[in-house]
């Protein structure tokens, strides 16, 4: 005597659809998720600040909500680290991690760089040449350096090699993976580059092509 095993095989298959439609939905949840972390990444990275500089506060190191650069100058006591930042019209200027003054386009003299601050003064002509270069192949570094504060430091290995460093603790995989989907927003030259990121004291590498 056989018994009939349609009904139990009718469950079976509502059960399996159900838990195929609930790991559908769960992917597509997953996926929106992800996808809206990198709009909204995007979007803070063109973010403008608007608020208002306090000398006596140290820099921030983790504001990607700002126009920032980072740019290394030589003086003859060695190179100071220049932090310049967006500050509504002006831009306020960190050097080695203290705060130096701010410097803004003069319209009165022909849209020329100017300060108020005697210890910026120094470095407002290299500054202001940096700054002119920013957004060309040559400025990059400066620009990744300001926009990614995981990155602690960026040489050039060749015309088309840009060896990029960061912090032992980053997690460069994921890193790398944010830093492929979003650097073309950065970019603004036509020439190919090849980005070879590694950590500090670890040899490993991935590249991340541009153009």
């Amino acid at each position: 005597m056989f018994l009939d095993n349609k009904p139990a095989m009718k469950n079976l298959s509502k059960f399996q659809s159900k838990n195929t439609q609930a790991l559908i939905a769960g992917v597509i949840t997953a996926c929106a998720l992800a996808t809206a972390y990198l709009i909204y990444r995007r979007k803070a990275n063109r973010m403008p600040r608007k608020a208002i500089i306090n000398e006596d506060k140290p820099l921030k190191q983790d504001s990607l909500n700002m126009e920032r650069y980072v740019f290394n100058l030589a003086e003859d006591s060695g190179t100071v680290q220049a932090v310049v930042e967006q500050a509504g019209e002006c831009y306020s200027v960190h050097l080695n991690g203290k705060y130096a003054g701010s410097m803004w386009q003069d319209e009165h003299k022909g849209g020329q760089w100017n300060t108020q601050d005697v210890r910026l003064e120094p470095y407002l002509w290299e500054i202001s040449k940096y700054l002119s270069e920013a957004f060309s192949k040559k400025g990059f570094p400066s620009l990744l350096m300001g926009t990614y504060p995981e990155i602690i430091a960026a040489n050039w290995k060749s015309s088309e090699t840009l060896e990029v460093i960061l912090k032992t603790e980053t997690d460069i995989e994921v890193f790398g993976t944010f830093l492929k989907d979003e650097v073309l927003n950065l970019v603004t030259f036509e020439e190919h580059l090849d980005l070879m990121v590694r950590k500090e004291n670890d040899a490993y590498f991935i590249i991340v092509g541009i153009n």
